[in-house]
């Protein structure tokens, strides 16, 4: 059963609330995105069906972009998880490790030499933003996420739109 209402996702902000901005230190790149929900789920169970999504373009354009960025020394190992016990604070959890956790809101990244970025699950009623910002360390980490932006805004669009 899907639970998000319609497929349609918004262009949106990072919610006041958020803890996200605690975890970058300088924003080079941030957009958010929401979606209605059809019912009230806990985050928790939100972010391992996003994670999970098995989408062929998905799934092709991660492997893609993981046979590239391998060579150039981006991160690329995935722990894929289907147990809210793991979503813990320091935790690997699909490509992310956990920052923050609570009712309603969890908080994701990495930190690579090239970049850093987090990524903001927050769920408030029925509504879910998803909001990644992201901090340049070098000027690869710059051309890196200007050639990747396309593809991230799709996947996350994605992502949302299969939200199931």
């Amino acid at each position: 059963m899907r639970i998000s209402v319609n497929n349609k996702v918004i262009v949106s902000f990072l919610p006041n609330s958020s803890n996200a901005n605690s975890f970058i230190s300088k924003i080079d790149f941030a957009d958010s995105y929401k979606i209605e929900l059809l019912k009230d789920e806990e985050i928790k169970e939100i972010y391992l069906k996003l994670l999970s999504n098995n989408s062929t373009l998905i799934k092709s354009l991660m492997s893609f972009r993981n046979k590239i960025m391998s060579l150039f020394g981006f991160k690329t190992e995935i722990k894929h998880s289907n147990n809210v016990k793991d979503i813990q604070v320091g935790n690997k959890v699909g490509f992310f490790t956990i920052y923050y956790v609570d009712e309603y809101e969890i908080i994701a990244g990495e930190k690579d030499k090239h970049l850093d970025f987090c990524v903001s699950f927050y769920k408030n009623d029925t509504i879910l933003t998803v909001t990644t910002l992201v901090q340049y360390n070098n000027f690869f980490g710059k051309i890196y996420m200007n050639l990747v932006k396309p593809f991230h805004k799709l996947v996350v669009k994605n992502m949302l739109r299969n939200l199931k």
